[in-house]
């Protein structure tokens, strides 16, 4: 019973040590950020960036919409998608349901012969 009363002792003591430092640790570490976001070169480049995101919007949007267009294009062009079609239409080749390709049987299949024991 002595031995897990000091062990209890202990961990107790562990935790509460072990959390002021940790929060101490947490709080320098949160300062050190705040720091940095607040750094008028920090705030410049992300002052940069969105301009740059702003201004580029609407050629990402336009190009985007080309993509779904080319797509969903009805034709049989694979170039798009680089997967092969076999002829057959993205649209309807997703209709169907997939045939099992055909199976390949072994001379020796069907017969039956003995295994040497």
């Amino acid at each position: 019973m002595q031995k897990v009363l000091i062990f209890a002792a202990g961990a107790a003591a562990g935790f509460v040590l072990g959390t002021r430092s940790g929060r101490q640790t947490y709080e320098k570490m949160r300062h050190q950020s705040l720091e940095l976001w607040h750094n008028p070169t920090v705030q410049e480049k992300v002052s940069e960036a969105t301009e740059t995101v702003k201004d580029k919007a609407p050629q990402v949007q336009h190009k985007v919409g080309e993509l779904a267009k080319k797509a969903t294009h009805r034709g049989t062009d694979t170039s798009a998608t680089g997967a092969p079609t076999n002829g057959v239409s993205l649209e309807d080749a997703a209709g169907r349901t997939p045939t099992a390709p055909p199976t390949v049987t072994s001379p020796t299949e069907g017969k039956h012969t003995q295994s040497p024991n």
